[in-house]
């Protein structure tokens, strides 16, 4: 089996992983600089891994989760050990107490008055529409159908330069005489003469009634036959499936004694606590700020996680303490609970916000781990699992 280099291990990352049974946990460590693991241990209690720790007299800095377990081992081996807490888990930790107080004071599904809808805003209104900005898949496969054929046309032009005849250009190319005429032609353009253009939906000026129709109850047999009156001449498929989107829509929205109300689904709200509202489709600014009007605790939960994002990224460990008595004074069971847990471990966090050590490394060599200890069925012995891994990673392989 291969030893693990002890003399030359400065900066690690270290973490805990599960083998042969579910509840029976190990610890591995991952050298920052070489990107190799560099020893396994099957225990993450606090006496075995201090003692494990102190084999390696050269360590300077261990980037670790928030484990207590870990904390109390680290110092107890060697107290000059700079202990860096892992980013990911810190911000982990806090959209977790967020998620939890959104969940305990909101609803599965929030009413916002229509005028916040998207039934009377711009996503029925634009059904006929193209989203601006994105290639959708007939844009996709034009534009590929555009550079072949102008790769085509070059080629033919280079063969006509050279002055091969048109049955020469057609026979290399395996094209017909008539395409190279074409393509020779001054006024050619590989540009389909159809793109982008579109043909008025038959069904778009009868919306209006089909809605009204809609909010009053008529069946789609009355649809149908109304707007075919109006001088309607397309599809009945057609119909059906204009009618049945609005109708979903109307079927989503409820009535309060102000008139229509659409439903906000909390998962979209949790979702905002790790992308920006910009990026989650299903929610727009304008319903957002309705829900504030009824829940102001979801504002003040989105703001002290931006705000710790910034904080964490800022290179400036000192206005982490800021950031504690701004969160402590909002009063919030959950977030008091986190903010007790980075005071526990606060050299760590300050250390996590001016160092960009992180545990990446750890999370990847434990899914490698997994990765073996699955080929062998899960049956392996711990020095066996411990053995075949190092002896892979001194070959930077898996398999």
């Amino acid at each position: 089996m291969p030893q693990p280099d002890r003399e030359q291990a400065r900066r690690v990352c270290i973490d805990d992983f599960a083998f042969k049974k579910r509840h029976t946990y190990g610890s591995i460590m991952i050298d920052i600089d070489t990107h190799r693991v560099i020893d396994l241990l099957p225990s993450r209690e606090i006496e075995e891994v201090a003692e494990w720790l102190s084999l390696f007299p050269n360590l300077e800095v261990v980037s670790r989760d928030g484990s207590v377990s870990y904390n109390s081992a680290i110092k107890k081996a060697n107290e000059t050990i700079i202990q860096v807490s892992d980013r990911f888990h810190l911000l982990k930790g806090l959209t977790d107490a967020a998620k939890r107080v959104i969940t305990s004071h909101v609803t599965s599904n929030i009413g916002v008055p229509v005028s916040a809808s998207h039934y009377e805003g711009t996503e029925t209104a634009d059904y006929w529409g193209k989203e601006t900005g994105k290639e959708d898949f007939p844009t996709r496969e034009h534009n590929e159908r555009y550079q072949k054929k102008k790769k085509m046309v070059e080629k033919v032009l280079e063969l006509t330069a050279q002055e091969w005849k048109r049955t020469e250009i057609a026979s290399e190319l395996g094209i017909t005489t008539s395409t190279v005429r074409r393509y020779q032609s001054p006024d050619f353009n590989p540009v389909s003469g159809k793109y982008n253009t579109t043909q008025d939906s038959k069904i778009k000026p009868h919306s209006e009634k089909i809605k009204q129709m809609l909010r009053d109850k008529h069946t789609f047999q009355q649809i149908e036959e109304a707007i075919k009156k109006d001088g309607y001449d397309g599809a009945a498929s057609t119909i059906r499936m204009y009618t049945t989107r609005e109708r979903k829509l109307l079927k989503e929205a409820g009535r309060d004694s102000q008139g229509f109300i659409e439903k906000i689904e909390r998962k979209w709200l949790i979702s905002l606590l790790y992308r920006p509202i910009d990026k989650v489709k299903k929610i727009s600014q304008e319903q957002l700020d309705k829900v504030i009007e009824k829940y102001p605790v979801i504002e003040v939960v989105h703001d002290i996680v931006k705000s710790f994002k910034n904080t964490l990224f800022s290179k400036r460990p000192d206005e982490l303490e800021k950031w504690l008595e701004e969160a402590e004074g909002l009063g919030i069971e959950q977030i008091n609970s986190f903010v007790n847990g980075i005071r526990r471990d606060i050299a760590a966090v300050k250390k996590a916000i001016e160092l960009d050590y992180n545990n990446g490394l750890a999370e990847g060599s434990v899914n490698k781990l997994k990765v073996i200890k699955r080929i062998m069925y899960g049956r392996n012995s711990f020095l066996l699992l411990k053995g075949k891994l190092l002896r892979l990673e001194s070959k930077r392989k898996i398999n």
